[in-house]
């Protein structure tokens, strides 16, 4: 080492790198700061903190409460719907058989005269 306080290059392939000087080392550490005291909130701040707390877990209790009563809501227009549902298949099939007798009524009014027709004949040809 130099007097400089640099590092001489040796005979290898290294001396084509340039000497990086050498910095002293300090006499003295450098001074540690201590760490942040972190003081605690007064009873005020403290209150005002759990009153937040408190007013936040109000407000998500609210919005469960009106969240439950929604479902109740669509839980009864469900019913209303399914119940509505099934009056309408039972009107369709009370419709549908009513039609079917009325049919049978409208044929039955035209084949008693072709029946009595028939049976006069029958009785006309038995004479």
């Amino acid at each position: 080492m130099s007097p400089a306080g640099t590092v001489e290059p040796a005979d290898t392939a290294e001396s084509a790198i340039e000497p990086q000087p050498i910095e002293p080392m300090p006499a003295e550490p450098a001074p540690v700061e201590p760490p942040e005291l972190v003081i605690p909130a007064s009873p005020r701040e403290m209150a005002s903190k759990k009153s937040a707390i408190s007013q936040a877990v109000a407000e998500v209790s609210a919005v469960v409460e009106s969240l439950k009563q929604a479902l109740d809501q669509m839980e009864e227009a469900l019913e209303l719907v399914e119940l509505a549902e099934r009056q309408k298949s039972a009107d369709e099939h009370e419709i549908e058989t009513l039609r079917r007798s009325l049919r049978q009524l409208q044929r039955g009014r035209n084949q008693p005269r072709r029946a009595d027709e028939n049976r006069e004949r029958k009785a006309d040809e038995a004479q």
